[in-house]
């Protein structure tokens, strides 16, 4: 199977385009910031184009919000386009996935929730899972890992981290942090940040029994 990672689009629909036409895939997972409450003035028209342009191919698709994205307006949508996986759990073939939006930041952008509802989310979701094949989609990467780097200081998730520390994810997949783009392993669980879709920056994940992951760019 053939899993295309993205995130951080901030709108950019077009950039989008040109990726999905490029590769060939089974499965789209977004981690977050699909659209840009403070860039653009109608938010739910351009989060509308996102959402439209990852979907037109109905294949299995699945997105939680990020910082950026208003997390009612934004889930509501991808309830209605069947793809939200904040706070919820979704199946695909062998494995189950878990999603949860939103990140921290200095500057008070529109979803960023606290560390004790992060955690407290997780857990539930956690508990609900049966499967030993496991993806978590979450927009703020875990903290002290290589891909939650800003200016030379580590600014991910505290309960991001708690969560891969205490229980087995195959994968997850993050995003937020720009100018992280990377691969890293934090108690066996495989950390991915594709790097932001504005950029031309995404990531492919091959299942064969494994999790191959290639960083990949326009």
């Amino acid at each position: 199977m053939r899993i295309l990672l993205v995130t951080d689009i901030h709108g950019d629909h077009e950039k989008l385009a040109e990726i999905l036409e490029k590769e060939t895939y089974d499965a789209i997972l977004c981690a977050g910031d699909l659209s840009d409450a403070e860039k653009y003035d109608n938010y739910n028209k351009n989060l509308e184009n996102v959402v439209e342009e990852m979907d037109r191919e109905e294949k299995f698709v699945k997105a939680v919000p990020g910082n950026m994205d208003p997390e009612r307006e934004c889930v509501e949508t991808l309830r209605q386009h069947r793809i939200n996986l904040h706070r919820e759990i979704s199946s695909l073939k062998e494995y189950e996935l878990v999603g949860y939006g939103g990140g921290i930041t200095p500057f008070g952008t529109p979803f960023e929730p606290e560390g004790d509802d992060i955690k407290t989310a997780l857990e539930t979701l956690q508990n609900r899972m049966k499967s030993d094949k496991r993806i978590a989609l979450i927009h703020q990467p875990p903290k002290d890992t290589e891909v939650d780097i800003a200016d030379d200081q580590h600014v991910g998730s505290e309960a991001v981290r708690d969560l891969f520390t205490n229980s087995e994810f195959d994968l997850a997949v993050t995003g937020h942090i720009h100018e992280s783009r990377g691969i890293d392993s934090l108690e066996g669980t495989k950390v991915v940040n594709p790097g932001p879709v504005m950029q031309g920056f995404y990531a492919v994940l091959e299942t064969n029994g494994d999790t191959d992951i290639e960083l990949k760019s326009l």
